[in-house]
């Protein structure tokens, strides 16, 4: 029996859309305990903006603050960014955000577009095994950020 191609595309569009449940899936099937909690406090990198990769010169600083006035900053491709956040558990809320207005190429100014709307709908943080953060809209979109290499 030959299995349609289109069924075998569905299937691994499927898989890939759960990669962060299958790795802590296989964290939990090794015997060691899913990564379930942690603080996005400090310095992070974008690793991937919703299934495209990483773009460039993108680096995030979530800075604890006090209750009241955590404040997340960072440069997202061309300009600058700052607002507030705000993380309970699995829970996550950012902005209002600010951004300066500089402008840059199509492509750079696009990548800057959707980085922020993620970043203002973000709603959950998942931490994957290996350490990384995953913030997800409500909407399925994904934000994907890893700690910079220490010097």
């Amino acid at each position: 029996m030959m299995i349609p191609p289109a069924l075998v595309l569905a299937a691994l569009a499927l898989l890939a859309a759960c990669k962060e449940q299958r790795q802590q899936l296989g964290q939990a099937l090794s015997g060691k305990p899913p990564v379930i909690a942690g603080s996005l406090e400090g310095a992070w990198q974008v690793a991937d903006l919703n299934g495209g990769g990483a773009p460039a010169n993108i680096a995030i600083l979530f800075d604890p603050g006090d209750q009241n006035s955590s404040r997340v900053t960072g440069t997202s491709g061309c300009n600058r960014f700052a607002g507030n956040w705000r993380q309970d558990g699995a829970a996550l809320s950012l902005g209002p955000l600010a951004s300066t207005r500089r402008l840059c190429a199509d492509a750079v100014m696009d990548t800057e577009r959707r980085l922020l709307s993620v970043l203002a709908s973000a709603a959950r943080v998942t931490y994957l095994p290996g350490g990384d953060a995953v913030l997800s809209a409500a909407d399925g979109r994904k934000l994907t950020l890893r700690r910079p290499p220490t010097p």
